[in-house]
């Protein structure tokens, strides 16, 4: 696990949380922070010493009330969207060198809003965004099944804890 330098949380505020590695350039950050800010939820940024855009993110989702976390390494470069329900090893999308678009830095900002209110998750032109940040056509039949799982055990958390 990554060496965290701990986020600017006093009483555990309800926040996607995003861990960095320093420094991110503005181009990278702005756009998932306008994703995320425009589906209504607030974000915490957290700078982290060590460790990869994947680890941070699940780190983050683990740290954060809301359970979803974002990881930024902008020397791989790499941004990783994560929930503490999902397994270490399987975050719900990475973008990698070659996806870093603003589109689609907001985009993974938004589907991380989006995953705490448990509401469709936005896809980039008609297609879904799988795990490995590849986009397909359609999601198989067991995707879809496994996703819908994850959002219906994402809102009856929320419910317990209105």
């Amino acid at each position: 696990m990554a060496d965290a330098i701990p986020l600017p949380v006093d009483e555990k505020k309800p926040a996607v949380y995003i861990l960095v590695l320093q420094p991110v350039p503005e181009k990278m950050m702005t756009p998932i922070l306008w994703g995320v800010e425009e589906e209504g939820i607030p974000a915490e940024v957290g700078e982290a010493v060590s460790g990869s855009a994947e680890a941070l993110a699940k780190q983050a989702a683990n740290g954060s009330p809301l359970n979803v976390g974002i990881g930024i390494d902008p020397g791989e470069p790499a941004v990783v969207l994560h929930h503490r329900d999902l397994p270490a090893g399987k975050p719900l999308v990475s973008l990698g060198a070659g996806e870093l678009q603003p589109l689609r830095l907001r985009q993974l900002g938004v589907n991380a809003a989006r995953l705490v209110k448990g509401e469709p998750l936005v896809l980039q032109d008609g297609a879904a965004l799988n795990s490995g940040g590849q986009d397909v056509s359609a999601p198989s039949y067991h995707d879809v099944e496994e996703l819908q799982a994850l959002i219906v055990q994402v809102v009856t958390e929320l419910l317990k804890k209105e």
